[in-house]
């Protein structure tokens, strides 16, 4: 049964230490390296996330799977996963069957699929043309080292390529088509390889990598700047709240490090110390807000919900992705927003928010549409309004499963 968090109490502190886990994205992307380097690559600071654990668990079984059997894994809404597992499997002696939850199987993944079967795969649906679930016959037979792959979908599914190249027979030639989404995420998974000893390269839209021995390494997961992202809303909408969130570094692997440069706008300064990085308030300019999240769309919502609250109007791109992911991202913050007088409509691919006539009910219950991004956007809200309803309060784990404890840690406090 899900559970719901009512937020009535608020008597913030001016200041607080949180420490976020490691970043999901560089935790997901080091599993699959330990796995396919055969444990040459050891790992600090794994993230306490679900989607990880999930992860990690998955390859766990691959690890004790007895090849004349099907086995079969659930990775439930766990997106990287899938796709990660899907190519790590691909080229694994072995039958492997993978589902996951109702969206995930709703979530397309065709491109990855196509890209595999096309190298040498045999990967077959199970429901669905073009969705999970899959069934995977794993071989170590490659037809072709050079594919074609569109890059506008998702970055995921370049990532999982990347992440298995150095281990193909005859490696990779990937010929990226059209504008990269997410390309912090491509820069990401090279420069994790790079760290194992993989060396790659990469002109234009071509990246290529030759058939390589992983050497010993040691991968230092840093926090998640995602995560991070949702202290900067809170900071943002606080009168007088400082901020201390360990462990971040300026010279970061995450795209989504971009919420530094955002919040500058929005009232919020960054300073960088040796162990973390310090949040406190500052002016803001007085100019039109307009956002690309090309390169870093898990910031959209947060970045939404804070200038609403604000009561600052926003323009913003680059949102096409999240119609695919854990819900239509796009369609639930209309909704959501909807319930504080706020606007959010779609031009051409230019999506404005509008918050000329925002109200503040005495008390508003936001749905979370199964999506962990959702409940811990619209968190802030309760700094404006006497009782918010977070619908379906544990979702957060697939990401920040301390979320509600840190927040407590600056005086919100929950109930069930």
């Amino acid at each position: 049964m899900k559970k719901s968090a009512f937020i009535t109490n608020k008597k913030i502190d001016n200041r607080a230490t949180i420490a976020i886990s490691g970043s999901k994205s560089e935790s997901n992307r080091a599993l699959i390296l330990r796995s396919i380097s055969n444990g040459l690559v050891d790992i600090k600071n794994l993230s306490d996330a679900n989607d990880t654990q999930v992860l990690q668990s998955c390859l766990s079984k691959i690890e004790l799977h007895k090849k004349k059997e099907v086995l079969k894994l659930n990775v439930g809404p766990a997106g990287t996963a899938m796709r990660f597992l899907t190519a790590f499997l691909a080229f694994q002696e072995g039958e492997f069957e993978i589902s996951g939850s109702e969206r995930m199987h709703e979530r397309p993944i065709k491109i990855l699929v196509e890209a595999l079967n096309s190298l040498g795969a045999d990967i077959k649906y199970l429901g669905t043309n073009g969705y999970p679930p899959l069934r995977i016959n794993g071989t170590k037979i490659q037809k072709t080292a050079e594919i074609n792959i569109n890059g506008n979908v998702s970055s995921q599914y370049i990532s999982a390529l990347l992440l298995i190249a150095p281990a193909l027979p005859l490696g990779l030639k990937l010929n990226i088509e059209g504008k990269l989404t997410s390309k912090p995420y491509v820069n990401m998974t090279l420069n994790m390889l790079n760290s194992c000893g993989i060396e790659y390269t990469w002109i234009e839209n071509q990246i290529i990598i030759v058939p390589q021995i992983f050497k010993h390494s040691q991968l230092f997961i840093e926090p998640d700047w995602s995560s991070a992202s949702y202290w900067y809303s809170i900071v943002a909408n606080s009168d007088n709240l400082d901020l201390f969130l360990s462990g971040f570094k300026k010279d970061s692997l995450q795209g989504d490090q971009k919420i530094v440069e955002i919040m500058k706008n929005l009232g919020v300064e960054t300073k960088y110390t040796s162990s973390g990085i310090n949040l406190s308030r500052c002016k803001s300019p007085e100019r039109e807000l307009i956002y690309d999240f090309i390169e870093c769309p898990d910031l959209a919502q947060t970045v939404a919900v804070c200038c609403a609250l604000l009561g600052k109007n926003l323009k913003m791109k680059g949102l096409e992705t999240l119609k695919i992911k854990e819900t239509d991202r796009i369609k639930a913050l209309k909704m959501e927003l909807s319930k504080i007088n706020v606007t959010l409509n779609e031009n051409g691919g230019l999506y404005e928010l509008n918050t000329q006539n925002i109200q503040y009910p005495d008390k508003v219950s936001i749905k979370t549409y199964d999506d962990h991004r959702m409940a811990m956007a619209f968190a802030p809200l309760a700094l404006k309004i006497n009782r918010l309803e977070i619908e379906d309060m544990d979702v957060i784990g697939k990401s920040y499963p301390n979320f509600w404890n840190d927040l407590s840690k600056i005086g919100i406090q929950l109930t069930q």
